[in-house]
């Protein structure tokens, strides 16, 4: 593996499925967490599960199933309320753990399974 060369993809296709690696709210240029609190890292991941469907072909409304990992019980009540704003009916599948993260200052991350074929806008 080269210098500079990711770890991690950001999604593997396989068919018509993706399947997006976690996703955390860190900075990827200085693998800094992202300040803010919980609500400031969940929107954040959000965004970057959004924006890896798109380059992938696909959207959110194609999203299958979600593993959410928390750092803390108390952040459930967000996390549902979030959830709701930001899936519309019907939802995808989802489990919810609470979990320790090997980075600290990391409070969510999640995993995403998506169709990419005929992706909605």
């Amino acid at each position: 593996m080269g210098a500079g060369e990711a770890v991690i993809s950001d999604a593997v296709r396989h068919g018509e499925l993706l399947f997006l690696s976690g996703r955390a709210a860190v900075d990827p240029a200085t693998l800094a967490v992202i300040e803010g609190g919980f609500d400031a890292q969940a929107r954040r991941v959000l965004a970057d599960i959004d924006a890896v469907l798109e380059a992938a072909g696909s959207a959110r409304s194609q999203v299958l199933r979600v593993e959410c990992f928390l750092a803390s019980a108390a952040d459930f009540p967000a996390w549902n309320a979030i959830w709701r704003e930001y899936f519309a009916p019907p939802r995808p599948a989802r489990t919810t753990v609470v979990c320790e993260f090997a980075v600290p200052g990391i409070l969510i991350e999640l995993q995403v399974t998506a169709g990419s074929g005929g992706a909605e806008a």
